[in-house]
């Protein structure tokens, strides 16, 4: 619904990703500044990855990782954030959900870079997956 005057809120705007569940996903993610888009060096930054249902936005995470920042091949600065979900975080998920990444830098600050969207098929072979 359009209502003048007020903004739209629009959280989702990393890129939305899509498997099957129990599909090793190496995901990666380029890190920028936002207002002039110059690579954004993660030395001394942590980083976490994090998912929740879609339908329970409020709640608790269903998986959290940490992120490793890596160097980006085009430049001298290490802006790619890289986490692998193995087969056994996602065998037995199945739905619409959230993703979140949140950046912490040396001096404590957090910067969370929106979100994303995330759909994982039913895996139909689950007892496959050791």
């Amino acid at each position: 619904m359009y209502m003048p005057g007020v903004a739209m809120l629009t959280p989702y705007t990393l890129p939305t990703i899509d498997f099957v569940g129990g599909e090793t996903q190496d995901l990666m993610f380029n890190v920028y500044f936002y207002k002039n888009h110059r690579p954004f060096s993660l030395t001394g930054c942590a980083a976490n990855f994090a998912i929740v249902s879609f339908t329970n936005k409020m709640g608790t995470p269903i998986l959290t990782k940490p992120m490793e920042a890596i160097f980006n091949e085009d430049t001298t600065i290490n802006n790619v954030l890289t986490v692998t979900l193995e087969p056994k975080e996602t065998v037995g998920l199945s739905g619409k959900y959230i993703y979140q990444i949140q950046i912490q830098d040396i001096g404590g600050d957090v910067e969370i870079p929106k979100q994303g969207l995330l759909y994982i098929v039913n895996n139909i072979n689950k007892g496959f997956i050791q």
